[in-house]
Parts: structure tokens; C-alpha cells; sequence
């Protein structure tokens, strides 16, 4: 067993123990390596000035992602080559994407601008073709307090015209020779890692530790020997917990190196995700089978944020505002709970209990989800309402699946986040929604009655009142977009 990280940072080789490893990505670039251009603002996700590339072993190859150094800490980056804005330099030549940005004058106070850059190369990294929107959304999860986004867009949109090949510089990734570092990563990530520091403070002594396992057994027993473990994958909330103090665990595992966990099956209609899937993964998977959930996922987080997070993980936080559980709820999906005495499966509708009370035992952890796909018949919409478009924590969250038939309602389900302590599915508006037919008169009683079945709280997102209005509204809307479309297409057939 180990009991050190494994890190390369541009294309340099790096050991971290001890209490280094509890420090996020960030500060360990900025104070133990001094490499200053990736710059903090928000330490919560948000703004991206501390975008970096980092890469992980995925098909024996090195594949490189834009994320939030801020919010990734050192125990969750053991076996990763990650890339700052300083190594984008290759001699006394700058990268094409920076020399896009000096021409384009895509630069005003500037403080953004290296995160700016790497969210940029972090599009290059991926081959997508690089138009207007592709771009908007690739920059989603970086800030401009200059407003100056307009000139960083036609940066990006000038690189298709720039030949690397003629200036003889080359792509981030391939800067760095990553042979040598594939096989490095691929004898280390076989070997499942413990650390821990001691801290003594005013005669009290605290003992840290963090554990990454390699397989599921490892990570099970771990869990059941040690009380109060908090497990991250992608961590995109719990580390911005940690930076704000509100947490300080003493006892991590982290589930990167589970990669037994990373895959997506599809058999029969039946969709089985393992539980260190990433958003932008799911995503990818869900634009072909699901268009849905792929079209509404792209509304949950920045670019940044789904390269991070995970379906488990927006589960495992059981937050009522939870962008994914809506769906997850009218899907009816099942959990796969695994601990030292088996698996078993449950039902979402049975998992939570009260506010971030769940069915999970102590000694167990999310391996996967699964759940069938709609049927092409079905009508399925998903809603996300917040303050903003991107980058915000829903005010309210809707899910809604109707079997329809004849012109009628077989079959109804609705859920609606952000309007109690859990996720609520609304057995009365379904059973009259049920056998009726898909008219407007229907869905504004339907509504009324949904109103009646939720008990939102005022905060500081929405007050009681709109959040009861909305889920009035919410049911006349799906009418218009959905219902409306359902009959002209079977009038026209």
C-alpha cells in the first residue's frame, strides 16, 4: 500500500504526503509550486480564473479536461498529469490559444484571462468543432467582471484558422511526452493508497487520513471500519463546503481510481450507470438515447463542474434541489447499495427520509443506478428554475412522465424539487391526471391540486408563494410545449 499521490504538473513528476494532500489543487500551485497565473476568485466553482487541464488514464491513454482547480483537492488527483496556464509554453513561444487571445485584444483587466485560456484549450483538447455556441457553452463555467466576452468568443473562434503545424507548436496535451507517464499512472493506480498526517493544536491531537482505494472491496471495508468517512468522487460540493469551513473531515476516500465503477450499459432498454460517471460523460450517452436529460444537463453545472461531478454523488448529497433526482424519481430508478454483506437495490422513492436522510447505511456506498428507457409513446419533460440560466442552484426542479394512449392518460408522473425537505413525487395530481384527456382544463386543475400537495419554505432563492405558483405553472407550461405538439402530431398521422 502506498502512502503518498502521485502527481505530474507540467510534464514534472510529483510525490505529496502528509498534510499536503488535504490542500485543493490550486493552493498547491500557487504556494508550493509558485505557478501564480492560475488565479482564485470565487473558491466555490464558479468563476473558472483557476481552470487547469487535467488528465487520467482512460482507454490506456491520457485524456484532458477543464476543471475548477479550486474545488479539486490533492486526494482526489492521485494518478493525473494536470497542466497550468504555464505549461502551455513550449520555449519563448506562446500557445496558439494565448496568441488568439493577444490578436483578438480578448484581455482587459486580465485577472480572468489564464482561466479563460485553458477553458479555451480544454475545447481544442476535445476536437469539437469550434462555432459560436460551442464555444458560448464551453465558456459557461469563466467570468469576465470586464464584460469583455465578445473578444474572448472571436479568439476562440480564429484557432480553426491557426496551423499549429506550420508554427510547430503542438496541441497542451502533446507538449509533454505521455508514454512514460501513462505507465507510471498504470502501476501506481493498481495500488490502492493510505495517508495521514497527525496535528497537534493546543494539546489536542487530531489524526487525518485519506484512503483511495482500487477496488470495490477495498473501498467497502474501509468504510465500515471507520466511522465518519466522507467520500468524494468528484466532490464538486463537499469541497466547496470545505473551503467555506464548514466541514473539515478528518477522514476521506475518494472513489477516483475505482474505475470498475466509470462505465455506462445499455441493454434492452435498460440504462445502468456506474457511479464515477461524470456529468459529461452521462451527458454524451444521453444525447443518442435520452435527449431529455441530455439537453437539461447541460443547464445543471458549467462545463467544469461535469467534468467533476457524478449522477452518485448529486444523489448521495441528497439535497431537495438536486437537478437530477426529478428525473430519477418519475423514471422510477433503482440505487444499487453495496457493503460488506452484498448488494441490494432500492427504489429512489423509498431512499430519502427526511432532509439528507437516506436509506444508505453506514457501511455502504453507491455503485450504480439504473433505470428503463421511456417508451418512444411516453412524454417526458424535466424543468430547472433559477435566478440565472448557468451557474446557479435551482429555485425549483420538475419532472413529469405520461404514458398516453387514445388521446388519454394511462399512466402519470410527477416530482417536483426545491418545495419540501425531499424530493416529492404527487400521488393526487397523478391519480387525477390519470385517464384523463390531455386538455388545458385538465392540467390547470392539475396544477391547483399540486399546489396543494407541497410545503415550500420562503429562503433566499424563492418565497413560498412563487414556489407555489410555479408548480401551478409548471403543469400549464409542460401543456404547451408538450401536449399541444403530442396532438397536432397525431392529427396530422
Amino acid at each position: 500500500m502506498r502512502n503518498y499521490l502521485l502527481i505530474y504538473v507540467n510534464g514534472r513528476r510529483h510525490k505529496i504526503s502528509g498534510e499536503r494532500c488535504f490542500q485543493s489543487l490550486s493552493d498547491y500551485l500557487r504556494q508550493d509550486l509558485g505557478l501564480v497565473g492560475t488565479k482564485v476568485v470565487c473558491a466555490e466553482g464558479d468563476c473558472g480564473s483557476c481552470t487547469v487541464l487535467v488528465g487520467r488514464i482512460r482507454d490506456g491513454e491520457l485524456k484532458f479536461e477543464g476543471l475548477d482547480s479550486c474545488i479539486q483537492y490533492l486526494y482526489q488527483l492521485d494518478c493525473t498529469h494536470v497542466i497550468s496556464v504555464e505549461g502551455l509554453k513550449q520555449g519563448n513561444q506562446i500557445h496558439p490559444v494565448q496568441q488568439a487571445m493577444v490578436d483578438a485584444m480578448g484581455s482587459q483587466c486580465g485577472y480572468c484571462t489564464p482561466g479563460f485560456v485553458m477553458s479555451i484549450a480544454a475545447m481544442l483538447e476535445t476536437r469539437e468543432t469550434l462555432t459560436r455556441l460551442s464555444v458560448q457553452d464551453g465558456l459557461t463555467g469563466n467570468l469576465c467582471r470586464c464584460t469583455g466576452y465578445e473578444q474572448i468568443i472571436e479568439a476562440a473562434l480564429s484557432l480553426p484558422k491557426l496551423s499549429t503545424v506550420s508554427s510547430g507548436l503542438k496541441p497542451p496535451s502533446k507538449i509533454f511526452e505521455q508514454k512514460l507517464i501513462v505507465e507510471d499512472f498504470k502501476k501506481h493506480a493498481s495500488e490502492p493508497l493510505l495517508c495521514e498526517y497527525v496535528q497537534k493544536w493546543n494539546g489536542v491531537t487530531n489524526r487525518a487520513r485519506f484512503f483511495v482505494p482500487c477496488k470495490i472491496n477495498e473501498a467497502i471495508e474501509f468504510k465500515k471500519r471507520h466511522k465518519n468517512v466522507t467520500v468524494v468522487a468528484g466532490g464538486t460540493d463537499i469541497s466547496v463546503q470545505i473551503n467555506k469551513q464548514y466541514i473539515e473531515p478528518k477522514c476521506v476516500m475518494s472513489l477516483t481510481n475505482l474505475k470498475k465503477l466509470d462505465f455506462i450499459e445499455l441493454k434492452n432498454r435498460k440504462v445502468k450507470v456506474g457511479a464515477s460517471v461524470t456529468w459529461t460523460k452521462l451527458a454524451e450517452f444521453c444525447h443518442q438515447h435520452l435527449p431529455e436529460l441530455s439537453e437539461i444537463i447541460s443547464l445543471f453545472a458549467s462545463r467544469q463542474i461535469r467534468n467533476a461531478g457524478t449522477l452518485a454523488g448529486n444523489i448521495a448529497n441528497a439535497s431537495p434541489t438536486a437537478d437530477s433526482l426529478p428525473f430519477l424519481h418519475v423514471i422510477e430508478a433503482e440505487i444499487e447499495l453495496s457493503g460488506n454483506k452484498g448488494k441490494r437495490w432500492i427504489n429512489i422513492n423509498k431512499f430519502y427520509h427526511a432532509y439528507k436522510k437516506t436509506e444508505m447505511r453506514s457501511n455502504e456506498l453507491i455503485t450504480s443506478i439504473r433505470w428503463n428507457l421511456p417508451e418512444r409513446s411516453d412524454i417526458l419533460k424535466l424543468y430547472k428554475v433559477s435566478k440565472r440560466k448557468d451557474l446557479d442552484i435551482s429555485t425549483f426542479t420538475a419532472g413529469i412522465l405520461l404514458k398516453v394512449k387514445h388521446g388519454k392518460v394511462k399512466k402519470a408522473r410527477l416530482a417536483y424539487g426545491g418545495v419540501g425537505p425531499i424530493v416529492l413525487r404527487l400521488p393526487e395530481t397523478e391519480r387525477f391526471i390519470e385517464d384523463k384527456p390531455l386538455t388545458k382544463s385538465v392540467f390547470q386543475q392539475a396544477g391547483r391540486i399540486a399546489s396543494n400537495e407541497i410545503s415550500p419554505i420562503s429562503d433566499v432563492r424563492a418565497s413560498t408563494n412563487y414556489r407555489s405558483l410555479l408548480s401551478e405553472n409548471i403543469l400549464i407550461k409542460f401543456f404547451h410545449e408538450c401536449c399541444d405538439n403530442y396532438r397536432t402530431k397525431k392529427e396530422a398521422a
